[in-house]
């Protein structure tokens, strides 16, 4: 007899015993007894008698069992039977009286938390500017101000042969295509842009996007994901920390610009890893090119030993630095040397240097390919509108075309202003000095002077007191027809804020006259607070 057949055998032999077991209640007798039995104890007493028997016959071997399933009969029956809450309970009334002091009492919460004073000091002293963006720009209030807050690096917004293709351009695509890259909304002067991308920066394959800001949090959610591994830089810049949260990995930061934390940090989780058995984690390294937060140059050269060492994938943001570092300007992997193909995935801005809208992501044709399906600012939003994109494509065109001219003239003036600034004894220039973008710090002397004589407190030196103290320097020198800005940050949102400091950006318009201007305007304006 096979297996299966004798198991089958001995599950109808057991059947059998437990039915046989429970017939004498039903069978022992005749049919005329059963019959006399029926009227006189009547159907229940035999069910009760049966149902006993069986259970009896069924849990000889397991009375835990019976205990368990009682406990659960018992269960359903005080559920069952229990009193039903009424979610929507109208029994309750209240008087008139009631009802007026619980009116009286109620304070609705604020749709939105309300401003500190700090925080409405800095609000109500943002300038508005009503002109054109240019080297000189016209306040609300009609006057002039020299203009040291663009990142108009190569002065390519005002360019006039620019002014001409966006406007034809306007006439023949409209404002915008009003639909996302992938459905309706690719136009072929998109696809232009992002072949000229790649030839400019010797990339693979680009990717545009309509928001410059929609790029970090886009790309790095993409390719990170929960349980893999992000070590980053401590100063990267707020979208690149919201990149990095929207991801859920695990992140890991290393002191800004030092290589030497940064490998201590690679060797602990790679000791950490290496004792974990399952796959493994996918593993980034962010940083930016040129740091918005601080001005200093990524040292690249040093990060691609260290990324190529410990097996990891490097997400480069070169936004500040395409434009204006690197003898072709084109970022710091033209500044070292360093194929573009070489970084995994590169991102940009073509809102800063090239005066356009967006930004965009290059990297191999397999990566770009996955974000036009899976990059939630690719897929979601309404492609670049077509004036953005032809804007953008001639500022590129034309560093192309004049690289060594603009480029030699933004060095010159960022040289100068350094030269002059370094006049300052009260102040700290912090910055790489090839950085077109300056952050000016007080020194430690100069802050307390400033804050005894602004400050009816204490003189201690907190965050907020020292950018109170920048934001009145700031706006002396607007006063004096200088426009700079102090660095805006929201602490709770920033992993590792900096020091308040006013931030300059030059440019290659700028003369030499108005350089000195900025200068003695800084110097004045720093005597003037601290008197």
């Amino acid at each position: 007899m096979r297996f299966q057949d004798r198991l089958f055998f001995i599950s109808k032999s057991s059947l059998a015993t437990v039915l046989i077991s429970a017939l004498p209640v039903l069978g022992s007798s005749d049919a005329g007894n059963h019959s006399e039995n029926a009227k006189t104890h009547g159907f229940f007493s035999y069910g009760a008698r049966f149902v006993v028997r069986y259970v009896k016959a069924s849990y000889r071997d397991d009375p835990f069992r019976t205990f368990l399933e009682l406990c659960l009969v018992l269960f359903i029956v005080w559920y069952v039977s229990k009193q039903k809450y009424k979610f929507n309970q109208v029994d309750l009334k209240l008087s008139e009286k009631d009802i007026e002091e619980l009116i009286k009492e109620w304070k609705p919460e604020p749709i939105v938390p309300l401003m500190t004073t700090h925080e409405k000091e800095v609000f109500d002293n943002f300038p508005v500017i009503d002109s054109p963006t240019g080297t000189v720009l016209k306040l609300d209030n009609g006057k002039s101000v020299i203009n040291f807050v663009s990142h108009d690096f190569l002065g390519l917004m005002n360019n006039a042969n620019a002014k001409e293709k966006a406007v034809n351009t306007l006439r023949k695509y409209g404002v915008g295509p009003c639909g996302p890259p992938g459905f309706y909304g690719t136009l072929d002067v998109h696809m232009e842009l992002e072949a000229l991308i790649s030839s400019f920066l010797k990339a693979d394959a680009t990717i545009l996007y309509s928001q410059a800001m929609s790029v970090c949090v886009s790309v790095i959610p993409c390719f990170s994901k929960r349980g893999d591994i992000i070590v980053a830089d401590d100063q990267v810049n707020f979208m690149l920390q919201q990149g990095i949260l929207l991801s859920r990995s695990r992140v890991y930061w290393y002191k800004h610009n030092d290589m030497e934390d940064l490998k201590k940090v690679l060797e602990k989780i790679d000791q950490v890893e290496s004792k974990k058995k399952g796959p493994i984690p996918r593993k980034f390294i962010v940083a930016e090119g040129l740091s918005m937060s601080t001005g200093n140059i990524l040292k690249l050269d040093k990060i691609m030993e260290l990324k190529k060492q410990f097996k990891y994938r490097l997400i480069l943001d070169e936004s500040l630095a395409i434009g204006a570092i690197g003898p072709r300007g084109a970022g710091t992997t033209d500044l070292f040397g360093i194929s573009v193909k070489d970084v995994e995935i590169l991102i940009g801005s073509l809102c800063l240097a090239f005066g356009g809208s967006g930004g965009f992501c290059c990297s191999s044709k397999q990566l770009i390919g996955h974000q036009r399906l899976s990059g939630a600012g690719y897929v979601f939003s309404a492609a670049m509108p077509a004036i953005m994109a032809i804007t953008a494509a001639d500022g590129i065109r034309r560093l192309e075309t004049d690289s060594y001219a603009l480029l030699n003239l933004l060095r010159r003036n960022i040289a100068t202003l350094r030269s002059q600034l370094g006049r300052i004894k009260d102040i700290v220039i912090e910055g790489d000095i090839r950085s077109p973008q300056m952050h000016i710090r007080l020194t430690e002397s100069a802050y307390k002077k400033c804050i005894s004589s602004n400050l009816n407190s204490s003189n201690e030196q907190t965050w907020e007191n020292e950018d109170h103290v920048l934001l009145n320097i700031v706006s002396h020198m607007r006063d004096n027809g200088i426009l700079v800005s102090q660095c805006v940050y929201v602490k709770e949102h920033e992993h590792n804020i900096p020091r308040p400091s006013i931030r300059v950006l030059v440019s290659c318009t700028h003369t030499q006259q108005q350089l000195e201007k900025l200068s003695q305007g800084l110097e004045e304006a720093i005597k003037a607070i601290a008197k």
